[in-house]
């Protein structure tokens, strides 16, 4: 059975793909700080243990490791100050994790401009420290790749593209890491939970937004002026997606109707207030981008 363990585990997307592929695993651990996600994560899965800081001194043996490593560091959304955020320490983290542990796979993920910011400086450090780690024989570990998937690309039509490094230990690897084959993307309609038509005057944050479609059907527009809204499918959650606008139905998309655009099943529980769990959502990784990996893996 695989020993699956998690860092900055959010909502647990990689446990939730685990679920819907029907692949035997044990929680082996868990380590998320924010108290609200805790408390999302004890009402949907059951890990062995649980972590609330990222010292990890006594890990148990995993199989497969996975973290989503703080994106706002390295986001165009944030103050773009790289290794200089305090934030940036947990790629450090997920280092020694995996140097320690040695586990069969890791995937590592962030978003796309990683790879680019400080002219590549961190994510050129990142690619050069996985490939360095040896093994108990002092010869090198793993075969790491590196990826960046879209989620639209994976069935769901949210456009949210990130960075996915991949490592394989080499001495279980059979074949040769490719890229995921793409998936015929859903309507954006599949998504929506409740389908009555609203008067609902949106606010003035998404004003300018909305002009320049001049409200056309089918698309959701967010209060970032920055972002042009594309039809028929949802821009990056972020943790501000409370405030995506849905064209077709005058209103506000649902925390709900998020968490199905990440990926998530209908039966995710909802043990927190509306406003976290729409972070929640936001923050998540994409559930089908995991299932797709999981599956090449």
């Amino acid at each position: 059975m695989l020993r699956i363990g998690t860092d900055c585990s959010g909502i647990e997307a990689p446990i939730q793909a685990l679920q819907q592929l029907g692949i035997p695993f044990e929680h082996s651990f868990c380590c998320e700080k924010d108290k609200y996600a805790l408390q999302s994560i004890q009402a949907n899965y059951t890990p062995k243990k649980i972590y609330n800081d990222n010292l990890h001194a006594l890990l148990p043996d995993i199989d497969m490791y996975i973290c989503g490593f703080p994106c706002q560091p390295f986001s165009l959304m944030g103050n773009k100050m790289g290794t200089e955020d305090s934030r940036s320490n947990i790629m450090y983290q997920c280092i020694k994790v995996v140097k320690k542990k040695l586990p069969k796979v890791f995937i590592l993920e962030n978003v796309k401009n990683f790879k680019f910011i400080q002219k590549g400086q961190p994510f050129n450090y990142l690619l050069k420290q996985l490939k360095n780690i040896k093994n108990a024989n002092g010869e090198l570990a793993y075969n790491v790749y590196h990826d960046i998937l879209n989620t639209k690309d994976y069935g769901i039509p949210q456009n949210r593209e990130r960075i996915f490094f991949i490592g394989i230990r080499k001495d279980i690897q059979t074949d040769e890491y490719t890229t995921p084959e793409k998936l015929p993307m859903r309507e954006l309609d599949d998504f929506i939970i409740d389908k009555t038509i609203y008067t609902t005057v949106a606010c003035k944050s998404l004003q300018k937004n909305l002009d320049k479609i001049k409200y056309l059907s089918g698309c959701i527009v967010t209060p970032f002026t920055f972002y042009y809204p594309i039809k028929y499918i949802s821009p990056t959650l972020t943790t501000q997606c409370s405030r995506y606008y849905s064209t077709s139905y005058n209103r506000c998309i649902t925390q709900k109707e998020c968490l199905l655009l990440q990926g998530f099943s209908n039966n995710f529980r909802q043990v927190v207030s509306n406003t976290q769990l729409y972070k929640q959502a936001g923050n998540s990784m994409s559930v089908n981008v995991l299932k797709a990996l999981f599956q090449k893996i």
